[in-house]
This record gives structure tokens, sequence and C-alpha cells, in this order.
């Protein structure tokens, strides 16, 4: 009997950098052990078994279906909303990066 060993949900991997941050998407996937002996990584886009070639759609779908939460779906929302209220204590910040670009 197949076996599914791990189930992972899509998210976004966040790299960071010198002056910001990356979102990359990394789409849902299950491990699977085939009935044939088979382990692989199976996604939407590669549901079947490379060895015996069984179809795993429908478990790939039950992985990809789950409702993801909005800290998954946006993961840069506590970033923005940062941002917001830095802007609101410092009003004037705006005008003096304008001011700076201006000089260049």
């Amino acid at each position: 009997m197949s076996k599914v060993k791990v189930r992972i949900e899509g998210h976004y991997e966040t790299r960071e950098f010198a002056y910001g941050k990356d979102y990359v998407w990394a789409p849902a996937h299950a491990l699977i052990e085939c009935d044939c002996g088979q382990e692989f990584n199976a996604d939407v886009n590669h549901p079947t078994c490379p060895n015996c070639g069984h179809d795993y759609t429908s478990v790939v779908r039950e992985v990809v279906g789950r409702h993801l939460s909005e800290d998954v779906l946006h993961p840069w929302h506590p970033d923005y909303e940062a941002w917001v209220k830095f802007k609101e204590r410092h009003p004037g910040y705006d005008e003096w990066l304008d001011e700076e670009r201006d000089l260049e």
C-alpha cells in the first residue's frame, strides 16, 4: 500500500538581502512511497510514480487544495504594517528622501 511520508503545503520562502527581502513561492508537494517501493516527490506537474507510473493526482490535489492562512499567502504584511507605522511617526521622512534624490 502506498504511503504519504511528508506533505508540504505551498508557501513563500523568504530570502533576506542587505536592502530588502525576496519572497519566492514554493508549491505544495508530497513525498510518497509507492507500492513498488519507489519514493518520489509528487507535485501538480509530476503526480505519477517514475518507476511504475501509478497516478497520485488525487493525493496531490488534497495537499494543494487545502486552505492556506493569510500569513502563508502574504508574509510581507507585517513588514508593510511596520513601514506604515514608521511613516505615521515620521511624517517628513518622504520629503527628506525626495530632497536627497534631487541632489544626486
